[in-house]
């Protein structure tokens, strides 16, 4: 069979047999375009009655145009579908390539075409900002005025740059918002890619840096005004009493005291903050560790008729090796105990327990101080390890707390990769529990047991 579009030169000369099927698909050709040509006989039809063209001319136009019908090749309505459902399904394919690529960016991306209406969101997007509707206006999703601006101006044509807009919803964020134009030919744009990079977190430690500050400049103050106040006193009124000089200078002496102790945790605190290394953990044994800190508050826990015991009755032996700094598991202790004693110790008892655990599947030494005081209500537990952050002020202060010592706590156990977890109830005390990973030595020790009994 010949092709619906073939022309004769297309068929073979030289056989008459072929002439039917010239006339065959002439007279397709002809039903196809008799649209057109009717139309455009009409046309040459009604120039000529009004006088616009001349008979000779009219009889060439109209054999011209059925030439023209008679030859042209044509594709039919079959043919016209699958080439168009072919391109559309190539078209499909490409959009479907984009979308998935637009899917694997970390940050939040939003495709919108050229009237601002919604094309894509990733899924990053839809993570944080919520779904966003294919076709959807843009400029209805945002309510700031720097992004309404910015939309409207690149919409218009103008390459406006980025812009910072905090979003309330769902939840809170800051977001550095920049527009880029998708040009398909030349200078013609066919959409725009909005890119959202996050910037919580940076404005997160920028107001902690800044409360951080201020808190410790309210704490340094408060001694320094105590000292001031006491030296002007003694140069002047109390120049010649003996009595209010001694008075005075125990409490600048206990004044300056806390300022000492603030200032030693702002400088651990910033070590540890700041530490990149860990060039000198080697391998300590925490129950040493801890036998020594029991000693170490025994004097001032005895002077409040409060006991101290160490149960390490459910290790395998008695000694437990982490890999850490045994200055900074030290310091982490202290500060566990001397908080269980000056804010549990109503219990008359602190108790810290030692036990094997796991942490990530994998051998782990488990420590937990307990006290017996009157505990800590619910919604204080997740900020006890923020700088500076009291339950009760006065009660902090007339202890002679700094308000850092649990940051310094959460700080050493990220350097350690270990786990700290706090849970307390009113009136029935409070336990600090930090797990540290067993060395590797313990690990293959450990292993080498279970293979023992195994065999056993």
């Amino acid at each position: 069979m010949t092709d619906r579009g073939m022309t004769d030169q297309d068929l073979p000369d030289g056989d008459g047999g072929q002439w039917p099927l010239r006339l065959s698909a002439m007279r397709r050709r002809l039903v196809s375009n008799r649209f057109p040509l009717a139309a455009a006989l009409a046309l040459f039809g009604l120039l000529l009655a009004m006088g616009r063209v001349t008979l000779p001319l009219f009889g060439a136009l109209s054999l011209a145009m059925l030439a023209v019908c008679l030859f042209a090749p044509v594709r039919t309505v079959s043919e016209r579908r699958r080439a168009t459902s072919g391109t559309g399904g190539v078209r499909a394919r490409e959009t479907a390539l984009f979308a998935a690529a637009l899917d694997g960016i970390p940050d939040p991306v939003l495709l919108i075409d050229r009237r601002g209406a919604v094309r894509h969101a990733n899924l990053q997007y839809q993570r944080m900002l919520g779904a966003m509707r294919p076709g959807a206006s843009v400029q209805i999703r945002f309510r700031s005025p720097e992004v309404l601006e910015m939309i409207q101006s690149a919409l218009a044509g103008d390459a406006p740059g980025p812009v910072e807009f905090l979003e309330r919803s769902p939840r809170e964020h800051w977001f550095m918002l920049s527009i880029s134009a998708l040009a398909a030919d030349g200078d013609r744009r066919e959409g725009f890619l909005l890119h959202f990079r996050d910037l919580s977190e940076l404005r997160r430690a920028e107001r902690m840096r800044t409360d951080f500050i201020a808190n410790a400049s309210h704490e340094l103050r408060t001694p320094l005004a105590s000292l001031a106040g006491f030296i002007e006193t003694l140069a002047g009124p109390a120049r010649d009493d003996q009595g209010a000089r001694e008075r005075f200078l125990a409490i600048m002496h206990e004044q300056a005291e806390r300022m000492s102790r603030l200032i030693d945790d702002l400088l651990s605190l910033s070590r540890f903050e700041t530490a990149l290394g860990r060039s000198d953990f080697a391998r300590v044994d925490l129950i040493d560790i801890l036998v020594h800190v029991v000693g170490a508050f025994q004097p001032m826990a005895g002077r409040d008729d409060i006991a101290i015991a160490l149960d390490r009755t459910a290790l395998p032996d008695d000694r437990m090796f982490v890999h850490g700094s045994r200055d900074e598991l030290i310091q982490l202790f202290e500060n566990l105990v001397e908080n269980a004693i000056k804010y549990g110790g109503d219990g008359g008892r602190v108790e810290i327990i030692a036990t094997p655990a796991e942490l990530g599947g994998l051998p782990a030494t488990s420590i937990e101080v307990r006290d017996h005081g009157p505990g800590i209500e619910t919604e204080h537990i997740p900020r006890l390890t923020e700088r500076f952050y009291r339950v009760d002020v006065e009660t902090s202060r007339g202890k002679q707390g700094t308000g850092l010592g649990l940051a310094i706590v959460k700080h050493i156990v990220t350097r350690h990769e270990g786990r700290l977890t706090i849970r307390s109830r009113p009136g029935e005390g409070t336990k600090v529990h930090v797990i540290f990973p067993a060395t590797v030595e313990d690990n293959a020790a450990n292993d080498m047991e279970k293979v023992g009994k195994t065999d056993t």
